[in-house]
């Protein structure tokens, strides 16, 4: 750790400070970009997983069974 900062205080690691910086702005830029197109993605998948459950799995392969199977 504290060569770590040694390099850090140095001026010949300016262009690292500089590099670290960018990658974590980067990935903050980029999880607020993702994530909600990610949530809207798993919403979509859900929705449709609970529509083929429903629509094929219960009324063609089980069409006598007594539970049903829904995603709230």
């Amino acid at each position: 750790m504290k060569k770590l900062l040694r390099r850090i205080n140095n001026k010949k690691g300016e262009l690292g400070i500089g590099t670290i910086i960018g990658v974590a702005l980067a990935i903050i830029i980029a999880g607020f970009v993702l994530i909600p197109g990610m949530r809207t993605f798993a919403q979509s998948v859900m929705t449709s997983m609970n529509n083929w459950w429903l629509n094929t799995v219960e009324t063609t392969i089980f069409p006598t069974a007594l539970w049903t199977f829904q995603v709230l």
